[in-house]
């Protein structure tokens, strides 16, 4: 999320740099008061609060369809999600929370911007992951929440799996 953490400095250093930035957010009072921060602080006023919830593929799709209406083209998609520690869920589109946050939901979400990327010369597809990624393993039965690993280890298997979808 661009509300907080490496999202926020990130999205906080392309205002000062007077990017247009769209902040994808999955909580619409945090991400208020973050945008006007960023504005505040950077004196950027081209920083746009979108919500979206990377573990609902249905927010990533209905939060695509709106950049594509919106937007002319993207130079750079950053993929930030990192959900860890999350007790056993499954969403509603029958996944393990962790992996459709961190991983499935950036990948759909990548997809569906592609187009918009291509249109632009410098389109750079960021995707943050994390050093734990060395620690995880590919296990299909874990991103339905059949065999649900312990503590941090679905998060260092999204990782990974962020690591082979960059490397794709």
């Amino acid at each position: 999320t661009a509300c907080v953490g490496i999202g926020k400095q990130i999205a906080m250093d392309l205002a000062r740099r007077n990017a247009r930035v769209i902040l994808a957010c999955r909580n619409l009072h945090r991400g208020r008061n973050t945008e006007q921060e960023i504005r505040h602080k950077t004196g950027n006023h081209n920083v746009h609060l979108r919500i979206l919830d990377t573990s609902s593929l249905q927010s990533v799709r209905r939060f695509s369809e709106q950049i594509n209406k919106e937007e002319k083209q993207l130079d750079i998609l950053i993929n930030n999600a990192g959900a860890s520690g999350l007790k056993r869920e499954i969403t509603s589109d029958g996944l393990e929370l962790t992996f459709a946050t961190n991983c499935l939901g950036p990948f759909l979400l990548t997809n569906l911007l592609l187009e918009k990327l291509k249109l632009s010369t410098l389109a750079r597809i960021v995707n943050v992951s994390s050093l734990n990624h060395a620690r995880g393993k590919i296990d299909f039965t874990q991103m339905t929440g059949e065999n649900f690993p312990p503590f941090d280890s679905a998060y260092n298997n999204t990782k990974l799996m962020n690591i082979l979808h960059t490397m794709e």
